[in-house]
């Protein structure tokens, strides 16, 4: 049916679509960058063709693709990095076919991004030049659980929840990060795993008991017991060790395809502790958390401000905001074990005292009292189940940066200050309840109270450009600001940012104590990776990075 008066606009004969039309008539995806540097040595046209034809006979045609419709899929993540695509996309099942695939990318030239499960919020497995994507999904095999010994076997597609799930089978359990569960255990161990049990038992990488790794030669590289034809033991075997290569080394000296890791005994009965403290100042909150972690009774312990736990908690902006109004300032969340309930018990009354001795401006809130606070749709045992067990995180705000920072407690109430001040004076603030440049505090004790981690998170909004940089640059002022004061940044950045612009001038003056490690791991990159394909960041000839890139 035609309308009345419309103009009928006929396209004439052998006139040239365009080529945006055409790109829009085939359903293509328009400008995808295939080169990605000015004069490549690495990931050339024809080298690629090549790996693809040697990938394909070594691992099979359906375990490798460059079809633009499965590469999107690995362009972009969480993070406000823009997408890259990888030229191609391999699943290797094995140890074995890991090693084949670096094999085949030295011979080609073709770099290699190692990818667990692919959770990431700072686009760490995004592939600054493209080259291939070795996603090791596949390779989810839950390998060997010893409940006597306490420990497992593991390959780096298992995720928290498949080995939490398994290890509660045995009345175990592990040390679960504030991550999503579907976080691969071997990644997130990796690089660090900040977990509730950090206080008693450390953190993830503190638990690693053994190792298999492909190095980017694709030799295959055995770490702890197993390397000298021992069992898997809780102590140290004869040295030389070297179970901590690749600690902090996010994917940049190779993959990792089987972990062995402690677990820990999960109690017959848990009691919680909810010290609050209603200022907004944290000496009084440090003193308490440094005394709970010596005395070491609690199985967890953590400190929460009320922003997180509107975040974590709150279906959406408008429940968080209530629950943040709710909720006291700070909070400690303390969970006790023991054989009996008369045990566990006992041990929350005794830390109960350790706190009111420190300031009588704490209050404990019974757990009946914090589920009324926090509203009637959510059951504070869920939340718990969530902090403890499932790892599971929610939250509202689209993205976050996470400034994580390691250094003693009693330095951190300045540097938290600090950070603070930065932030304000770079993003500006409101009267609004989850104000922009209000940052969730996160104090986590490690080692029995003797150093900590402060996350300092900063939620952002990916959909507005403006709030996106406005908090970009917060983050940036206060996670340098806090490290300008001593504190380490937790995931061990050094080789992600060598050859970062102006960080030759910088990090001496800021950092001075940081270069004798990073020339280390600078060097240690170049013997084991000498055609620089593995996650490659910088350029072993100039020193420098071609590509801006935080992580």
């Amino acid at each position: 049916m035609k309308r009345k008066g419309a103009a009928e606009v006929k396209r004439e004969t052998g006139i040239r679509r365009s080529r945006y039309e055409e790109d829009r008539r085939q359903r293509r995806i328009v400008k995808i960058p295939v080169k990605h540097e000015s004069d490549p040595v690495n990931n050339l046209p024809e080298n690629l063709e090549k790996a693809g034809e040697l990938l394909r006979e070594s691992l099979g045609s359906e375990w490798v693709s460059d079809d633009p419709a499965v590469t999107c899929g690995y362009a972009r993540d969480q993070s406000f990095t823009p997408a890259i695509y990888p030229h191609i996309v391999v699943l290797p099942a094995s140890t074995e076919e890991v090693a084949e695939v670096f094999r085949i990318a030295n011979q080609c030239k073709v770099d290699v991004m190692p990818y667990g499960t692919g959770v990431s919020t700072v686009g760490a497995t995004i592939p600054l030049y493209g080259g291939i994507i070795c996603d090791l999904r596949r390779m989810d095999q839950i390998l060997e659980l010893d409940a006597k010994n306490m420990y497992a076997r593991i390959q780096p597609g298992v995720t928290y929840v498949m080995l939490q799930a398994e290890a509660q089978r045995h009345a175990l359990r592990l040390t679960n990060p504030s991550t999503s569960a579907t976080a691969g255990v071997i990644s997130n161990h990796t690089m660090c795993n900040i977990n509730t049990m950090a206080s008693k038992y450390g953190f993830g990488m503190d638990n690693i008991l053994e190792f298999v790794m492909v190095l980017p030669t694709g030799e295959v590289l055995e770490g702890g017991p197993r390397a000298c034809g021992m069992q898997p033991a809780h102590v140290p075997g004869p040295g030389p060790d070297i179970s901590s290569y690749f600690r902090y080394s996010m994917g940049t000296m190779g993959i990792v395809t089987e972990m062995t890791i402690r677990l820990y005994p999960e109690p017959a009965f848990m009691h919680q502790l909810y010290p609050a403290y209603d200022e907004d100042r944290l000496d009084d909150v440090i003193e308490a958390l440094y005394r709970l972690g010596r005395d070491n009774l609690a199985l967890e312990l953590a400190h929460l401000q009320n922003t997180f736990y509107g975040i974590f908690i709150g279906d959406n902006n408008k429940e968080a905001e209530r629950l943040v109004k709710a909720m006291p300032r700070n909070n400690i969340m303390a969970f006790f074990g023991g054989a009996t309930r008369e045990e566990a018990v006992l041990k929350a009354e005794l830390s109960r005292k350790v706190v009111s001795e420190v300031s009588p401006k704490f209050d404990f809130i019974e757990a009946e009292i914090m589920e009324e606070l926090a509203g009637t749709k959510v059951k504070l045992n869920r939340w718990a189940k969530y902090f403890r067990e499932t790892v599971r995180v929610q939250r509202v705000r689209g993205s976050f940066y996470i400034g994580a920072l390691i250094d003693r407690l009693d330095n951190f109430l300045g540097t938290e200050r600090a950070m603070r001040t930065l932030t304000t004076d770079q993003v500006g603030t409101n009267d609004g309840v989850l104000r922009p440049d209000d940052a969730s505090a996160y104090f986590q004790p490690y080692h029995m109270g003797r150093m900590a981690y402060l996350e300092f998170d900063l939620y952002s909004n990916q959909a507005d450009k403006d709030d996106l940089l406005r908090i970009l640059f917060g983050y940036l002022r206060a996670s340098f600001g806090g490290m300008g004061r001593g504190a380490l940044f937790a995931a061990g950045a050094a080789c992600m940012i060598a050859g970062m612009p102006m960080a030759d001038m910088a990090l001496p003056v800021m950092m001075p104590s940081l270069m004798p490690y990073m020339d280390t791991v600078i060097a240690l990159k170049m013997e084991t990776d000498p055609n620089n394909i593995c996650n490659r960041r910088w350029d072993y000839q100039t020193g420098k990075m071609k590509k801006l890139a935080l992580f």
